[in-house]
């Protein structure tokens, strides 16, 4: 059995990996019988033609758009009737789908975020409509629910999401969402009384929560009538009153959020020019110094992700480099003319940057799948992030005081496994790894190449 991947990156999810297994399965069915298949049901055209800047655009389907009009019921009906009078024929269909749900009837969990040594993350149970908050106190502790959703409404809509914890992992943020909705509430937990503190935020489209180290208040963004708003909160405090922070003059079309630096020193503020940001603003406040709110950017055309190592910004940016580099800004001192490149642009598209451990964690899109480097603060190559196969990396959690460091990978026949690195010695060990009916060991993945017509390398893999 022969499985070709090629071109875009091997983007892994839940379903990825069980891609070997269903193919592998399916190809063992028996073919439909022979014979002419019927055409599908007619579907009617309209001579519907829009101009847009001086081009001729047709759209003869646009009446389908109605999808609660009689004729589109109808003609979804005939389509559906159509689908199920051949796939129903299919041999082996049933064993196909019992093995998909085999398969996909599995845990899942979430990245750990480690705060005073405590690690919390969220896990689902397969036999669960919702993930659960976890704590472990310590590397070795066992699982502590936090917050579970599951019983707090009958159908089993609403779910829990993690905003953040307090640098000693006393106070966690969490957010509760019902259904699909964008808004959410925000609420706090008492992690060791495992009970809520009055605080809580109303429902609302809210982009990130920071809490102050001392657990005195914490800052969040807000998508305010007029547009986002940073705010900050007082625990204890009416959250009507909460003091406006950044925001005014951006409108809806804008999205704002904010973060405080490890030691809680500095606040760091995005402003995003849409959701598919081709620009990006990013300001910065010396609360310590109760200085002004000031511009790392905000006058270049251009996409910037800032996080904060010591009295540096670190910038992921597309400036002067459609491939990705990595700038340092001294905060002390952010006049454009002293920035320094850390990473320089490369081969390589980077896909995100991390600080830990004092160092600069960089990964990497090369050839299709996923590369991770380690340079230290100065843009000094330290070495690669042993990683277990060719696949992708995802969510690399640590944080810049700590030699620890996180990061989930999945590939073709790899499960979500998540990995824990000393960023001291480089060792890496097994932090979590989600069980599933499948030998991995049994699949082979290899990486080709071929040419295309133009004689360009395309990678492909084998599975």
């Amino acid at each position: 059995m022969l499985i070709v991947a090629s071109h875009g990156k091997l983007r892994h999810s839940r379903c990825c990996w069980l891609l070997a297994a269903a193919l592998v399965l399916g190809a063992g069915s028996a073919r439909p019988q022979e014979g002419k298949i019927p055409p599908p049901p007619p579907t009617r055209t309209d001579d519907v033609v829009d101009v847009l800047h001086g081009v001729r655009i047709p759209d003869p389907y646009r009446w389908l758009e109605d999808q609660q009009s009689p004729e589109t019921r109808a003609w979804i009906n005939a389509q559906n009737q159509y689908t199920n009078s051949l796939l129903d024929a299919w041999p082996g269909r049933a064993a196909l789908k019992q093995r998909l749900t085999e398969l996909m009837k599995v845990d899942t969990i979430g990245i750990p975020y480690e705060r005073g040594g405590r690690y919390f993350f969220r896990k689902r149970l397969a036999d669960q409509d919702q993930g659960i908050l976890y704590m472990r106190e310590g590397l070795g502790g066992k699982d502590e629910v936090l917050v579970d959703p599951n019983p707090l409404s009958p159908d089993h809509a609403l779910s829990v999401e993690l905003e953040d914890i307090s640098l000693d992992g006393a106070l966690m943020a969490y957010g509760l969402r019902h259904g699909g909705e964008d808004e959410v509430a925000i609420h706090l937990l008492d992690v060791a009384k495992r009970s809520d503190l009055p605080d809580v935020l109303p429902k609302a489209r809210y982009f990130g929560v920071s809490l102050k180290p001392d657990k005195t208040g914490f800052y969040y963004g807000v998508n305010a009538k007029e547009g986002p708003r940073i705010f900050y909160h007082t625990l204890g405090a009416d959250p009507t009153r909460d003091a406006e922070v950044f925001g005014k003059g951006y409108g809806p079309d804008k999205i704002i959020f904010a973060g405080l630096s490890e030691d809680g020193r500095y606040l760091l503020i995005h402003v995003l020019y849409g959701s598919a940001a081709d620009r990006t603003e990013v300001y910065f406040q010396d609360l310590a110094a109760h200085g002004p709110i000031r511009p790392v950017v905000n006058d270049i055309p251009a996409r910037f992700y800032a996080d904060i190592g010591g009295d540096e910004v670190f910038l992921h940016t597309n400036w002067k480099a459609p491939k990705g580099r990595i700038l340092a800004v001294n905060l002390k001192d952010p006049a454009r003319e002293r920035w320094r490149e850390v990473v320089p642009q490369g081969d390589s598209a980077i896909e995100s940057v991390s600080l830990a451990g004092g160092k600069v964690l960089v990964s990497y899109l090369e050839n299709a799948h996923s590369r991770v480097k380690e340079f230290d603060a100065s843009g000094k190559y330290l070495r690669d992030i042993a990683l277990p196969a060719l696949g992708s990396v995802s969510g690399i959690s640590g944080r810049w005081s700590s030699q620890e460091m996180f990061y989930g990978f999945t590939s073709f026949v790899i499960p979500q496994t998540i990995y824990r690195t000393s960023l001291a010695s480089g060792e890496q060990s097994l932090w979590a790894r989600i069980q599933v009916p499948l030998r991995s060991e049994d699949f082979q993945v290899e990486q080709v190449w071929y040419k295309a017509k133009d004689g360009t390398r395309v990678p492909m893999f084998l599975v």
